[in-house]
């Protein structure tokens, strides 16, 4: 008899191993830009599979819904975005997912802005406790040491532009928060070419003159040489920037943007 409960009890202990070695469950997210899938990759660390609709390199407010992207959202828990994706509404007319809880991020600003990098993350890394509170201890760790390594990424542009003679910039209007962070002047700004009229461009060109514009500054995701016409024919430099995490990596891709610019303005 004690043979036989041993064996039971050694049994009990084999089956509970078996499920604490299994598979490790994740929180499933479905991000609308990269800008929102590097924070939560960086916050979730392995405990959260994180799928992006809207690729790097592209404008995300302009592209197709690509059949993935409903796929992903059949099956995640948690959708995010940031309000102004034009194809949300389709996404979430295709969807079949009545569990899935769909959240717009409050976080305004251009998020390639260090100080608004930090507030995206506080809003997402509240938003991956509240859905897996099992892991709030390690979201929590982990927004503290990205915290830790934005602040070193911003000393370090910021220490890049500190005493340089920064030219005034005219600058696509996704690029102006972030060179004004850096200290440069933005004295004017434009949006995406095929909105761009001949009496704006008129203006812009007007504005460079009275302003003594050194530098025009356009924007990877909507146009990257918007601006380029104006430059040459004012004679001054160009260069284009991004906006949106590229590699899946914000700090990197933000240190290159500032190497970039330190580069046309030496």
């Amino acid at each position: 008899m004690k043979r036989i409960l041993t064996l039971l009890i050694l049994f009990a202990l084999l089956v509970a191993a078996c499920r604490t070695s299994g598979p490790k469950r994740q929180l499933k997210v479905v991000a609308s830009t990269v800008l929102i899938a590097t924070i939560v990759q960086n916050i979730g660390n392995g405990k959260v599979k994180v799928t992006t609709i809207a690729p790097a390199g592209m404008c995300p407010g302009h592209f197709d819904l690509p059949p993935q992207a409903i796929a992903a959202a059949q099956d995640a828990q948690l959708i995010l975005y940031h309000g102004w994706e034009g194809w949300m509404e389709k996404l979430k007319q295709e969807t079949r997912n009545p569990t899935a809880n769909w959240i717009t991020l409050q976080t305004r600003g251009n998020w390639m802005v260090p100080p608004i990098q930090k507030k995206a993350t506080e809003e997402l890394t509240a938003l991956l406790i509240q859905n897996a509170p099992a892991d709030s201890i390690l979201f929590t760790k982990n927004r503290q040491r990205y915290f830790a390594r934005i602040d070193s990424v911003a000393r370090t542009l910021q220490t890049m532009f500190a005493d340089k003679n920064l030219p005034r910039v005219l600058a696509s209007e996704h690029q102006a928060e972030f060179l004004q962070w850096l200290g440069f002047k933005v004295v004017g700004t434009y949006g995406r070419s095929e909105d761009l009229t001949a009496r704006e461009l008129s203006h812009l060109a007007q504005v460079m003159v009275d302003s003594g514009v050194g530098l025009v500054v356009d924007n990877l995701q909507s146009g990257p040489d918007t601006g380029k016409p104006l430059a040459e024919a004012a004679g001054v430099r160009h260069i284009t920037l991004t906006n949106f995490p590229l590699d899946g990596d914000y700090l990197k891709t933000v240190l290159e943007n500032g190497n970039l610019l330190l580069k046309v303005i030496e």
